[in-house]
């Protein structure tokens, strides 16, 4: 029972993501940008960190640096439910 379990590890931690982002698409929330980072070294080189209203961090790892420069600190964006991304235009 124990060597199944070791043995199928890899694929549940390979699925974890996947179903992580599924549960977070069906949420909704609004935020400010609260930081931009960059690593040249990851497979997602860019990170937006979001603080939500409700003063939980969200964070966005971006593949493309023009999504990345979308995004300005400071500024509210709005996520809806059933979305990836928050909506490109900050809200008021």
């Amino acid at each position: 029972m124990f060597s199944f379990i070791l043995d199928n590890l890899d694929s549940l931690l390979y699925l974890l993501p996947s179903i992580q982002r599924k549960m977070e698409r069906h949420k909704e929330w609004t935020g400010t940008v609260e930081a931009k980072k960059t690593w040249t070294l990851s497979k997602h080189a860019y990170l937006v960190i979001f603080r939500t209203d409700d003063g939980q961090r969200k964070k966005l790892r971006l593949d493309r640096k023009e999504d990345f420069d979308l995004h300005e600190e400071g500024r509210r964006y709005a996520k809806k439910a059933g979305d990836d991304l928050p909506d490109t235009k900050p809200k008021p």
